[in-house]
């Protein structure tokens, strides 16, 4: 990800909606980089693995780490706890959610659908379009995100390049 123009995550009404429906955030620090790991590997392990042929913590941590931005990641929190990690960049031309992580005992309690509903609403509030991309394994992602309004625009051979644009355009 390059660097923000914008936070879409600073926006009262992006914040005040996700408070709401209970889900906290909170800026990310190094000490979150082996919080943010476990996430990773708890989420993201089997698609990972179906798609590339194994699961390497040492390659995963090779490529997290310099990704783990502190500008663009939030730590997301549920019932007291650490749940999972956001990275969201507002570009020019567009919102990027390049990375939501949940535990396995946060997902399916609507913390992402709450998360991702908040940031179209702040992003499609300035005309901007949401964009993403989606491990061609992970099927239960693509689902969730094109019940959310996305859809596909691209693909690559690992991937399916997504956007949710809004109403307007």
């Amino acid at each position: 990800m390059g660097a923000p123009l914008a936070g879409a995550l600073a926006e009262p009404d992006w914040e005040a909606s996700v408070t709401a429906a209970g889900v906290e955030l909170r800026p990310a620090t190094r000490a979150d980089l082996e919080f943010a790991l476990d996430a990773l590997r708890a989420a993201m392990r089997e698609y990972v693995a179906a798609t590339w042929g194994s699961w390497d913590d040492a390659h995963q941590r090779a490529l997290f780490a310099p990704s783990f931005d502190l500008r663009t990641h939030r730590i997301l929190r549920r019932d007291g706890e650490d749940a999972g990690v956001l990275a969201v960049e507002t570009r020019v031309h567009c919102v990027t959610l390049g990375r939501i992580f949940l535990l396995p005992r946060h997902q399916r309690r609507g913390v992402g659908g709450t998360v991702v509903r908040a940031l179209l609403a702040a992003a499609h509030a300035r005309g901007l379009p949401v964009e993403l991309t989606v491990l061609r394994a992970n099927a239960a992602a693509r689902v969730f995100y094109e019940r959310l309004g996305f859809r596909v625009v691209g693909e690559t051979p690992t991937h399916f390049h997504m956007e949710a644009e809004p109403a307007s355009m």
